[in-house]
C-alpha cells in the first residue's frame, strides 16, 4: 500500500512577525511608502474559512492579531492566498473594512490587498518575578475595596439581628 496525502489535508499557519501592507484603499503604493508607513506587528494566522478537503481548495483568511489574541491590527484578508519568498511570504487577498458596528445588515468596504511578512522573533515576557508581585498588589486592592462595601458579599443584613 503506498503513501499519500491526507483526505484531510488543510494548512493552518500561527507566527509572529512585522507585516507591510502594500495597498492603500486598493490602490498600489511603493515598496519604500509600504515600509515607512505601513510596518505593523502581531500575531499571524492563516487559516481556513471554508474547509475544502481536497488540497488548496480551501477559502482561506489571514488576520493579524494584537497581543490580546481577539482584536485585529489591521483588517482581515478574505479568500487569501499565500506566496513564500526569500525572507518571509506574501499573502494576498480581499480586505474587509467594516463600517459602523451594527450586529445587523452589516456594511463593509473591500478593497484587495497584499502584504509582504517576516517572521520575527516574539518580545521577551515581562519578568515573571514582577509580574507576580503585580497580580498580588492587584488582588490586595480588589480585597480592600470589597472590604469596604460589606454588602457586595452578600452575607450581611443592615441592622439585623444575630
Amino acid at each position: 500500500m503506498s503513501s499519500s496525502i491526507s483526505p484531510y489535508y488543510c494548512i493552518f499557519i500561527q507566527v509572529y512577525c512585522e507585516v507591510f501592507r502594500y495597498r492603500f484603499e486598493g490602490q498600489a503604493i511603493s515598496t519604500k511608502e509600504a515600509v515607512k508607513h505601513t510596518r505593523r506587528i502581531g500575531e499571524l494566522l492563516y487559516v481556513p474559512r471554508i474547509h475544502d478537503p481536497r488540497p488548496g481548495r480551501s477559502l482561506m483568511i489571514a488576520m493579524l492579531l494584537a497581543d490580546d489574541q481577539e482584536s485585529y491590527v489591521i483588517p482581515l484578508l478574505n479568500r487569501a492566498s499565500m506566496l513564500e519568498v526569500r525572507g518571509g511570504f506574501f499573502i494576498e487577498g480581499t480586505e474587509i473594512n467594516p463600517r459602523g458596528r451594527a450586529l445587523k445588515n452589516i456594511k463593509a468596504d473591500t478593497y484587495p490587498q497584499r502584504w509582504f511578512c517576516r517572521p520575527v522573533p516574539r518580545p521577551a515576557p515581562p519578568d515573571a518575578k514582577a509580574a507576580r508581585l503585580e497580580a498580588q498588589r492587584h488582588g490586595e486592592m480588589i480585597a480592600k475595596a470589597l472590604q469596604r462595601w460589606p454588602s457586595r458579599r452578600g452575607g450581611s443584613s443592615v441592622g439585623g439581628s444575630a
